[in-house]
């Protein structure tokens, strides 16, 4: 387990945990405190309203075939955007990231108004607080957001 002066780095998946939108409030809640900057990832490329919003956040704009969570055989663009009390109350207006469900006949991810796109955030230190692997419905979330 990583440490940073005396805080766990410790990550834990987190997939089905924020279904419900108090849950993915508190989380949100938790992680405006701490978070520094955000990489949005567009796997949509229709789906650009965060990044037509919050241009005047704009750190930088990369192209990657691997970021946190996963990789993908073609480039998506990822954007990073400096972190607000505004792009925060923006992302609160969502029902949640993505919805995980399993049952007997399998595993699968439900889609949100949130839309498919991979979101992270990140602390002072470059290090993830949370990130998701949106249309596979995963959360990955660091141990010391959640006390």
């Amino acid at each position: 387990m990583n440490k940073k002066q005396g805080i766990s780095l410790k990550q834990i998946d987190y997939t089905g945990e924020m279904n419900e939108h108090q849950e993915y409030l508190r989380i949100l809640k938790r992680l405006e405190k701490s978070c520094e900057y955000i990489d949005y990832v567009l796997v949509n490329e229709d789906d650009t309203r965060l990044i037509e919003r919050f241009s005047s956040l704009l750190i930088s704009v990369n192209e990657k075939n691997k970021w946190w969570g996963t990789k993908s055989s073609g480039k998506s663009k990822v954007y990073r955007f400096k972190a607000s009390k505004a792009l925060f109350d923006y992302l609160k207006q969502f029902e949640t990231f993505c919805r995980y469900s399993v049952s007997r006949y399998g595993d699968y991810a439900q889609e949100t108004d949130f839309g498919i796109n991979d979101i992270a955030f990140f602390d002072h230190d470059a290090i993830p607080l949370l990130f998701t692997t949106t249309h596979e419905g995963y959360i990955i979330i660091r141990e010391d957001v959640l006390r």
